[in-house]
C-alpha cells in the first residue's frame, strides 16, 4: 500500500462518518421529541385536572401542536389542544374540547385565545330545579328545550309543560330561557290554555358563570334533541390552580 493511498481512503471515510453522525443525531432528536411530547402532554393534562373549579371532576387529555423542543426552549407552547369525554360539573356529565395559545411552560402566567366547545348529551340535562324554582324538569328539543313544572292558579295546582327558546346573555355569563307554547298536563282539570301568567314569555335567567373559571364566557349555543353544544371563549386565562378555581358570578 502506497503512502498516498492511505490519506485518500481517510478522506473517503469522512463523508460516511459525517452521514452516520447526522443520522444518529436525527434519531436522538426524534426520540427526545417523542419522549418530551409524552411528558409535556401528561403534565398539562395533570395540571388541568388538578385545577378544575370546585364541583368539577374528570379526566382530560392534552396535546401540544408542532415540534415541542423549540417551544420548550422558548418557554411557551404555541397551541395546546385539551379534550375530555369524562367531565362532571355540578353532577352533570359533559364533554369538552378546548384550544389555548401561548401556554407558559413553567405553568405561570396566562394562556391566550382560549376557544372551546362543551357538549351535554340529552340524557345529562334533566334537573333544572336547582337553578330555578319555576321549573322542575328540562328536556332538549330541536332549537330549544321543553320545560315542565307546576304552579297554583285560582287555588288549583296545575302541572304544565312548555317549549322554551334558549339564548346566551350578552355578557356571556349565563343563558336565558323563555317559555313558549304552554300546555296543561293534568288531564282531569279539563283546562286548555295558551298561556299561564307569570310563566309564559317570562325569561328565566340561568347563571352559568358560577361553574366556569372567571374569565370564560359563553358565546353561542347549538341545541338539538340529542345534545347541547356550548361555545366558550376567553381572551386570557390564568394557568395557576388558584386562577382556574376562581369561578365567575352573575350580577
Amino acid at each position: 500500500m502506497s503512502a498516498a493511498t492511505e490519506p485518500t481512503r481517510k478522506r473517503r471515510r469522512w463523508p460516511v462518518v459525517l452521514v452516520v453522525v447526522v443520522l444518529v443525531l436525527a434519531v436522538l432528536a426524534v426520540v427526545a421529541e417523542f419522549v418530551l411530547r409524552g411528558v409535556v402532554d401528561r403534565i398539562i393534562a395533570d395540571q388541568v385536572e388538578q385545577s378544575l373549579p370546585e364541583g368539577a371532576t374528570g379526566e382530560v387529555t392534552a396535546h401540544a401542536d408542532g415540534i415541542v423542543i423549540p417551544q420548550l426552549l422558548a418557554g411557551t407552547l404555541a397551541d395546546v389542544h385539551i379534550t375530555s369525554d369524562r367531565l362532571t360539573v355540578d353532577g352533570v356529565p359533559l364533554a369538552a374540547d378546548v384550544t389555548a395559545r401561548d401556554v407558559p411552560v413553567d405553568g405561570q402566567g396566562d394562556v391566550h385565545d382560549v376557544d372551546g366547545h362543551v357538549t351535554l348529551a340529552a340524557t345529562s340535562v334533566k334537573d333544572l330545579a336547582k337553578y330555578s324554582p319555576l321549573f322542575q324538569r328540562l328536556r332538549l328539543v330541536d332549537d330549544g328545550v321543553e320545560l315542565s313544572g307546576s304552579t297554583a292558579v285560582l287555588g288549583y295546582d296545575i302541572s304544565y309543560a312548555a317549549t322554551g327558546a334558549v339564548t346566551t346573555q350578552s355578557d356571556g355569563r349565563g343563558v336565558t330561557i323563555t317559555p313558549r307554547n304552554v300546555r296543561i298536563t293534568n288531564p282531569d282539570l279539563g283546562l286548555g290554555v295558551d298561556s299561564i301568567p307569570g310563566v309564559t314569555d317570562v325569561p328565566v335567567q340561568v347563571c352559568t358563570a358560577r361553574f366556569l373559571p372567571e374569565q370564560l364566557r359563553i358565546r353561542s349555543l347549538d341545541i338539538t334533541a340529542r345534545q347541547a353544544t356550548v361555545r366558550v371563549t376567553a381572551g386570557t386565562l390564568p394557568l395557576t390552580e388558584q386562577g382556574l378555581r376562581t369561578v365567575g358570578s352573575c350580577g
